[in-house]
């Protein structure tokens, strides 16, 4: 498998992984952050390709790109939007969207998948300040939680500095398309 297409399966195998071995979901769940503007749900259906449109990722990658390749997971309530480069670059831009109103009942909330990840890459993870309410760049790309809604936006090698350039340029358009979505 090519190292661009790890980076793209990560974080769904990620999520998917989480919730196989969550077992039954609770009542209500305490994500311990203590910090209710990401523990808020959100309640508003909202698209990946809408944060994120085909020109924006042409204008962040650089390059004209595919029509968006759509997918979606309602068990864990998420959808996904991808651009890929016209060229033979292998030049992507992944934007996943997580979010409770498109996930199935009983499903975990949101903010516990976002918080679960973040956990996860304690110590290989580098935070992200101004960006949503709370972001991170590790593996497989940058974590956002911004108001409600968990966004995760792939482009490549995150140890490359211009890939991490590209991921916040990125992760703020997202947000700031978001909040006037919601």
């Amino acid at each position: 498998m090519k190292p661009a297409h790890i980076i793209r399966v990560l974080p769904l195998c990620a999520v998917l992984l989480f919730t196989g071995c969550s077992g039954n979901a609770p009542e209500k769940t305490d994500t311990g952050s203590g910090n209710t503007a990401i523990e808020q749900q959100a309640s508003k259906l909202i698209e990946p390709c809408d944060l994120i449109t085909a020109e924006d990722a042409a204008t962040i990658l650089g390059e004209a790109v595919k029509p968006a390749e759509k997918s979606e997971k309602q068990v864990v309530g998420m959808k996904l939007c991808m651009y890929n480069a016209q060229s033979d670059s292998m030049e992507f831009l992944q934007v996943t969207l997580t979010q409770d109103a498109f996930m199935q009942p009983g499903g975990i909330p949101t903010a516990s998948i976002y918080k679960s990840l973040k956990d996860n890459f304690e110590g290989m993870r580098t935070d992200v300040e101004g960006v949503g309410d709370e972001a991170f760049i590790s593996t497989g790309g940058i974590y956002i939680m911004s108001g409600g809604y968990y966004i995760q936006i792939g482009a490549g090698n995150t140890s490359n500095e211009t890939v991490r350039n590209r991921l916040i340029e990125a992760g703020k358009m997202a947000v700031a398309k978001l909040n006037t979505l919601k």
